[in-house]
């Protein structure tokens, strides 16, 4: 494998790990994991909605996809160390 393609799948692979991670961290309301489903899609009625926004979802969509940067800048750093 060319040195180009293992740091794309140093990269992909640490940006899984740090989405992860920050399910982990931050995927918890009231001790109770948020399924994937409700954190990946939109809601789709009243209800939903208001339940989304008493979980403050945005909030932790956001710091889960930060983990996942984090991920990939670790992964980047950790392909050209690498070289």
């Amino acid at each position: 494998m060319s040195k180009k393609n293992s740091n794309i799948v140093a990269i992909v692979c640490w940006i899984i790990v740090g989405l992860v991670i920050g399910y982990l961290i931050f995927g918890k309301v009231n001790g109770n994991m948020i399924s994937l489903k409700t954190l990946c899609l939109p809601a789709s009625n009243g209800v939903k909605k208001l339940a989304a926004k008493a979980a403050d979802l945005g909030t932790i969509r956001l710091k889960i996809l930060a983990c996942g940067a984090a991920g990939a800048a670790f992964g980047y750093i950790f392909g050209k160390m690498k070289k």
